[in-house]
């Protein structure tokens, strides 16, 4: 014979029961009505995002960890906020610059700056680069005005060789060559052998290609004269 439950214990269960989804359907209806919902990317799969941060134009770990370039070892000891790191002895994010990597060097937008001395206390960490206008060396120009020396590096282009190089307003007599080279690039070699190749000046007045006139305190070029 079947075992039949007392009707008063079913009864019981079934108002357990009854409570039970009540306190589920409040709880429903206190996160879902009148609720909007939260608009949500995802990429590459669904996965927990709150840990991920996008990588900006900060360095080291200042800030929030995780969304900072580190760029060398000593910028994960994460030191104070007003401590300059020590120097690295390792560095990451080593890059280059073509025009497939990181893009060409833009000509008329490269600057060079001196800074005056001790401004920068450890070149290696940017992130202590605080620095502003009255930071920058100054100089006198020959007009006696006085600028800040900081500007576009001044470059000229080689169509045949298609490089760039840097005009100059100096020239180290002792350290510059005249030379001559062939197609290759190979310097090219006289009839006896010997290199195309010598120094603008030599403390030997025969074998210089320059003189300094002290009458006239200027550099002058030997001149050859034939028939």
């Amino acid at each position: 014979m079947p075992q039949w439950t007392p009707i008063n214990i079913r009864i019981t269960e079934l108002e357990n029961t009854i409570e039970r989804l009540n306190k589920k359907i409040a709880d429903l209806s206190a996160n879902t009505e009148e609720k909007f919902n939260k608009p949500t990317t995802f990429s590459g799969g669904i996965r927990d995002q709150s840990a991920v941060f996008p990588v900006d134009f900060k360095t080291g770990m200042a800030g929030t960890l995780g969304n900072g370039i580190i760029f060398n070892d000593s910028e994960l000891m994460i030191p104070r906020g007003d401590q300059v790191p020590s120097t690295p002895t390792k560095g990451y994010n080593k890059h280059s610059h073509t025009r497939y990597s990181g893009g060409a060097l833009i000509k008329g937008a490269i600057e060079i700056v001196e800074y005056k001395s001790g401004v920068i206390t450890n070149y290696h960490s940017q992130r202590f680069y605080n620095l502003t206008e009255e930071d920058i060396e100054p100089i006198v120009n020959t007009k006696g005005e006085t600028v800040k020396k900081i500007g576009l590096l001044d470059l000229s282009f080689n169509a045949d060789t298609g490089t760039w190089g840097c005009t100059a307003n100096e020239i180290d007599v002792k350290k510059c060559f005249f030379v001559q080279r062939d197609e290759n690039g190979d310097i090219e070699l006289d009839s006896k052998g010997q290199e195309k190749k010598s120094p603008l000046w030599n403390s030997d007045s025969t074998k210089s290609s320059i003189v300094w006139d002290e009458s006239g305190n200027c550099w002058r070029l030997y001149a050859t004269y034939a028939d």
